[in-house]
């Protein structure tokens, strides 16, 4: 055959594989799609049959089986992402056995189920000896959404690369960079439904050229893990390590955790070897392991949790070393002196030992307040000491306003029996936390303003009762006189206020979302009378939030904007 006829034939070839591959671009309903992908293609390579795929451009996936999906030396951009998504229907990723997904060399990728409006979770990774998805071969930014994942032999999502003798992957050659994983569904993992980072944070011994060598793995900066819903894991439900800035954790529910009973892989979030982390508004519920983890170092943030019955079914009748079980558990390793942990805002109902064990003796200027715990398993043995356990006793924290009792009907909950922990406006809860120096937070577990009346209340809700906004000014709040006139208003409204007290103040106006429209503040305002104007001016018509702190207390007060 001539050069020119083995050059035809090849570009023959070529044309055919696009023509099958990518089809239908003409139809409406792809229109978006720069490339439309079909269901028997199981590699999509941006040096291959991808390779006019620029940031911004849209790869759609065909609905169909495939049995997996390998996503090659892909790159976005920072401003414009790759997305792929699925186009027409469920796209099945099934029957393979390593992986289902795969990211190797890629960076500002998209990977989304949402394709339709039909499906909540339009791609479905089903059925693998190993992972779901890997997030790997020095892969970064990256974003996944809208995912079922479930039945794998391994974890739901691994995101890390392994160092390696190419040192390509090692600390001071790569990081993985904003990592966002949100609105996923992860079920019936054989180990944890999300792996995030290494856990060999101090190092790890690879062999090269027959020689022993420790590393450092990679860092991760940026994670974001949110509105996940962890069914059903084998070990741990959530584990992020190796991520020593911008990590939270958030909304997400986690259901049966460490289904397998595997020693140091039992809990429903584990804040790994250094990670530093604002986890919260997570539900943890029914899982054999302890609700929260945290062996990590840094300043850590974690509340408006609310965690329901864990380790409780773990060994029931063995609720001694080394099977106790803990809703928030708080150890040394990968600690050093300087760090802190601030355990604030949680409520916590029947775990199998104690409510939080704080073992870090290294760590300083830490903080347990405003939380609920209830009925703690080893109050029979340890009594008042089972609610809040430090070991040992000198460990440097502060604690108050904790909501202690075995008696579940005691909190005033809507309805413990259906597990429903919000507040009734008559529980002793309401209006009875203390802000926390140093932490602003002005939503509760379900992202209802916090506080909602006279103060702020303890535990992971804020009762939203409209009957609280007639309460007096009382107790911790007499260091404060507020008065806003006229409210409603038009055009704008005067804010007057008396401190009794020298103390800095912050002043926030949050819509009926929930979201801050306005933010003031003030170091060290002197005793005296004071006054401000809140104008109008872009604001809409509506309900408005005022929320007005001090060092001392917080007062809640409703604006209502009128039409013009």
């Amino acid at each position: 055959m001539s050069g020119l006829a083995a050059y035809r034939k090849s570009w023959f070839f070529l044309l055919t594989f696009c023509m099958l591959t990518f089809t239908f671009i003409g139809q409406a309903q792809y229109k978006h799609c720069k490339l439309l992908v079909d269901s028997s293609v199981t590699l999509i390579n941006g040096h291959s049959n991808a390779a006019m795929v620029r940031g911004g451009d849209t790869i759609c996936l065909k609905k169909g089986i495939k049995t997996f999906l390998l996503l090659s030396y892909m790159h976005g951009t920072k401003t414009d992402p790759i997305i792929i998504q699925n186009a027409d229907g469920l796209v099945t990723i099934t029957g393979g056995s390593n992986y289902g997904v795969k990211f190797d060399s890629c960076s500002y990728i998209k990977l989304s189920g949402t394709g339709i409006s039909a499906l909540q979770h339009g791609i479905k990774i089903d059925q693998f000896i190993g992972a779901g998805l890997s997030v790997d071969g020095l892969s970064t930014d990256i974003e996944i959404e809208g995912l079922e994942i479930g039945n794998v032999g391994l974890a739901g999502i691994f995101a890390k690369t392994d160092p390696n003798c190419s040192f390509t992957s090692t600390r001071d050659k790569y990081t993985l960079r904003n990592l966002s994983i949100h609105d996923n569904y992860i079920h019936h993992t054989g180990m944890e439904g999300m792996y995030i980072g290494s856990s060999k944070y101090a190092g790890q011994v690879i062999t090269c050229g027959g020689r022993d060598t420790t590393v450092l793995p990679h860092l991760l900066k940026g994670v974001k893990v949110y509105r996940n819903l962890v069914q059903e894991a084998g070990w741990d439900g959530i584990q992020v390590s190796s991520t020593d800035s911008a990590c939270t954790i958030h909304d997400n529910v986690i259901l049966n955790d460490s289904k397998l009973a595997i020693t140091y892989q039992m809990s429903g979030i584990l804040i790994g070897g250094g990670t530093n982390a604002s986890v919260f508004n997570n539900r943890i519920t029914d899982g054999l392991g302890d609700g929260i983890d945290v062996i990590s170092f840094g300043k850590q943030y974690i509340y408006n949790n609310l965690i329901i019955n864990p380790g409780k079914a773990y060994k029931p009748t063995q609720n001694y070393t080394p099977w106790l079980k803990h809703g928030i558990y708080v150890g040394p390793e990968y600690t050093s002196p300087g760090n802190s942990c601030m355990i604030v805002f949680n409520t916590i109902i029947s775990p199998k030992s104690y409510g939080v064990r704080f073992t870090d003796n290294q760590s300083t200027g830490n903080v347990i307040a405003n939380n609920i715990i209830v009925d703690p398993g080893s109050y029979q043995t340890l009594q008042e000491q089972a609610y809040i356990n430090l070991s040992p006793a000198t460990i440097d924290v502060t604690l108050f306003k904790n909501l202690t009792t075995r008696d579940i009907n005691y909190p005033g909950f809507l309805d413990p029996g259906l597990k429903i922990f919000d507040l009734k406006s008559t529980s002793p809860a309401v209006n009875n936390a203390l802000p926390v120096a140093g932490f602003d937070l002005s939503y509760d577990h379900i992202n209802r303003p916090r506080p909602f009346a006279v103060s702020y209340d303890i535990g992971a809700y804020e009762c939203s009762d409209s009957s609280l906004l007639d309460t007096p000014e009382h107790g911790n709040l007499t260091d404060l006189k507020l008065v806003i006139s006229p409210n409603p208003f038009t055009d704008q409204c005067d804010v007057a206020y008396q401190l009794i007290h020298s103390t800095d103040i912050t002043i926030r106006l949050l819509d009926d979302q929930g979201r801050m429209v306005m933010l003031r503040r003030s170091a060290l305002q002197p005793p005296g009378k004071y006054q401000f104007i809140i104008y109008r001016e872009s604001l809409k018509p509506g309900v408005y939030s005022l929320i007005f702190q001090t060092d001392y207390s917080a007062v809640t007060r409703k604006l209502i904007i009128l039409n013009n």
